[in-house]
């Protein structure tokens, strides 16, 4: 199987790892509509992740690996557990085999980050819909903190300098307690898959859609998150 149609793919010179599994917009008629979970895709956020890619690239001469979903969230749900219905349709075979690939690519690219720089910064990408105005427009998730395992200078690494970065503009919550806000976006399938890896800060940002859908917000995240994408490898 061609897995290269419904994946972008990217190799790093950096121990950075960018996912994006719900920005995907093909749907190929090969493959079952799913029966039951979220059929709606996180708008906007794979050409969000495009840009973050390119900009890092062009304008700083970073290159973080990255795999960015291309299959629409009606099909795959790469954030659900293979044993889960909202996966995908299990009558589909070729589903079983994309969702399965996604995951050994996430690993590949984790384990050759440690092999090669001894640590490994792991940003799953998603979106949400605030339920209400006091929500905060950007949660992480990282597990109350279980799935960060990297300290310098008593900082986390990696969550440290996006937290600082996207609060300049942005209210958000860090996702090291529990709040009445994060506990629905505490961490999904992707990010329990670092909760016994060594080596490695994981965690997922959830970005409010009224960020997604504004071009000057849109501007504003990106040049944020690629802010501290560039000072966690300073």
């Amino acid at each position: 199987m061609n897995f290269q149609k419904y994946f972008e793919l990217g190799i790093g010179t950096v121990p950075v790892i960018l996912s994006t599994p719900h920005g995907g917009f093909l749907k190929p008629k090969a493959i079952a509509d799913k029966l039951v979970g979220v059929q709606i895709a996180d708008k906007n956020k794979f050409l969000i992740s495009k840009r973050i890619i390119q900009v890092l690239k062009q304008n700083f001469n970073i290159e973080i690996y990255y795999i960015l979903s291309k299959i629409h969230r009606s099909k795959i749900d790469f954030n659900r557990p293979p044993r889960a219905f909202s996966a995908f349709n299990h009558s589909s075979t070729e589903a079983k085999q994309i969702h399965h690939k996604y995951h050994e690519q996430i690993q590949k690219f984790y384990q050759e980050c440690v092999d090669k720089f001894n640590k490994c910064l792991f940003i799953d990408l998603h979106g949400f819909t605030k339920p209400s105005e006091d929500y905060p427009d950007i949660i992480f998730g990282n597990l109350f903190g279980n799935t960060l395992k990297i300290q310098n200078a008593k900082k986390l690494w990696g969550i440290t300098e996006m937290v600082d970065s996207l609060s300049k503009s942005f209210s958000l919550d860090d996702g090291l307690g529990i709040t009445n806000f994060n506990l629905g976006y505490s961490g999904g399938y992707i990010t329990h898959q670092f909760y016994k890896k060594k080596l490695v800060n994981a965690f997922q940002i959830e970005v409010a859609k009224h960020i997604r859908e504004s071009r000057f917000l849109t501007k504003i995240f990106i040049e944020s998150f690629v802010s501290a994408i560039r000072n966690c490898l300073s």
